[in-house]
């Protein structure tokens, strides 16, 4: 049951404007404008329910919509699949009617049918409850038009690309809190530290104990996921379920929770506590221009501040190039570039590959690297790093200074090995990896100890049959 207060702080969310919708289509002309649907038949003890709605949405869109029945709240599917209503005063009427205002896309005819009435939308039909619709068809004309003879213009981005391969096209927000168990809906701003990388995208679902999920809905533009709900969670624990898409950039995003409202425009991110899950995702896309194809390679997260070898794939490039990453020089071998390149303290430091051909440069964006903050001290330094490979094993030295001895690792660049030893100490690492295990020329090394990173291309003898990078 939605208590009286609660569901009064849910209208003032819905009338300023937090439940949020996509962005508004440009302006078209739909006639009739508005349906009106109406509900008979509900079942006494009815608090909440939702109406399925079906128009086509590529010719028009409704994003409100508004009900005969005192003080309800309404809410609208971010999808225009339907519409739910909630009383604000104990149970819902026999019957009453919902209007819905239309939102012309593109010009066109859109038929109108309303289906089943359901204890949530999506879920199970209310028996003895039926909807229909004054509306069978609606005609969309462009309020303006333009000559067939008008010119048009286009640009090409020289830091665009395509979305690529997720780590994961999923993620969940677990909001705990008693902030939660007051309420009946809740809205949860994700960001991202990286939104070039990925982004959200339609579709969402929650769960709650004791609860019903009545409407969901996801404004991807803003950030924001809305979940709104029937009966009360008994646990104060509510899980959602968002979804992502690859962004026009490759590399790692970390996903975080940068506000909860509750009902009545509520901050209450103070109040409870939001997990996510996972924290990180990876987009193995690549970015093309027409200067190539360029994929990232990684590392996808070093501990900063000092200084990292970045590595990525090039294709389809002229014959004669350079390039730097991040101001740094980058070295090129067999279609891999390598540059060492600054280490924030923190966050996420963005990959900007600028390519210099023809006495142009063009400027790639290759993703992103997510930096963790070591702890206060002095930055390690290497100085020199060899390799020598023979058909037995290979050995790696490395000669510099401020190596500790329980908490140094190291990272082979592009592709890492792994060695059958390391042995450590103030100013030389010693590494031993088995012949299958060799390192090949072109290969960089990074050194992280706790304080942060230094990096050093390696200088190779002896052949390698491993590719540079996979």
């Amino acid at each position: 049951m939605v208590n009286k207060a609660t569901l009064g702080m849910l209208v003032t969310l819905l009338v300023l404007g937090l439940f949020v919708n996509g962005p508004t289509a440009k302006a078209q002309t739909a006639s009739p404008s508005q349906a009106v649907i109406t509900v008979s038949g509900v079942p006494t003890g009815t608090s909440g329910l939702a109406v399925e709605v079906t128009v086509d949405t590529s010719v028009l869109t409704f994003s409100s919509a508004s009900s005969s029945v005192s003080g309800a709240l309404v809410v609208t599917d971010s999808g225009s699949k339907g519409v739910g209503l909630i009383s604000t005063s104990g149970n819902l009427p026999a019957s009453f009617t919902i209007t819905v205002p239309f939102t012309g896309v593109v010009a066109g005819t859109s038929m109108v049918a309303v289906g089943k009435v359901l204890d949530m939308l999506g879920g199970t039909p209310i028996a003895g409850a039926s909807a229909a619709v004054d509306v069978s068809s609606v005609t969309v004309a462009s309020s303006s038009s333009t000559s067939s003879t008008s010119s048009t213009s286009s640009t090409s981005s020289s830091t665009g690309g395509v979305g690529g391969m997720l780590s994961a096209d999923t993620f969940t927000v677990t909001i705990n809190g008693d902030s939660v168990k007051a309420t009946n809906a809740l809205n949860v701003t994700i960001s991202f530290s990286d939104p070039s990388v990925v982004s959200l995208d339609t579709g969402v679902t929650f769960m709650g104990t004791g609860a019903t999920q009545l409407l969901t809905d996801v404004n991807a533009t803003t950030g924001v996921l809305t979940v709104v709900w029937d009966g009360s969670i008994t646990n104060s624990e509510a899980v959602i379920t968002g979804m992502l898409k690859a962004g026009t950039m490759a590399g790692t995003s970390t996903i975080s929770v940068g506000k909860v409202e509750a009902a009545g425009k509520n901050d209450v991110t103070s109040a409870v506590v939001a997990t996510v899950s996972p924290t990180t995702v990876t987009n193995s896309g690549q970015s093309s221009t027409s200067v190539g194809t360029f994929t990232f390679v990684g590392p996808s997260s070093v501990v900063g501040p000092g200084k990292a070898a970045v590595a990525f794939k090039a294709t389809g490039t002229p014959a004669s190039f350079t390039s730097t990453l991040n101001g740094s020089s980058v070295t090129f071998k067999n279609g891999v570039g390598v540059a060492i390149i600054d280490l924030p303290s923190m966050g996420s430091q963005a990959l900007t590959l600028a390519v210099m051909s023809g006495g142009s440069t063009t400027n790639v964006g290759l993703g992103s690297v997510t930096v963790t903050a070591g702890s206060s001290g002095t930055l390690p330094k290497v100085n020199s790093a060899r390799v020598i490979n023979t058909s037995s094993r290979s050995i790696l030295k490395i000669l510099g200074r401020k190596f500790s001895k329980s908490a140094t690792s190291i990272e082979i660049v592009p592709t890492q090995r792994v060695s059958s030893s390391l042995t450590v100490n103030g100013k030389v690492i010693k590494g031993v990896y088995s012949s299958s295990e060799c390192i090949p020329d072109g290969s960089f090394v990074n050194v992280t100890t706790g304080i942060g990173t230094a990096a050093k291309k390696i200088s190779v003898k002896g052949s390698c049959s491993n590719p540079l990078a996979p």
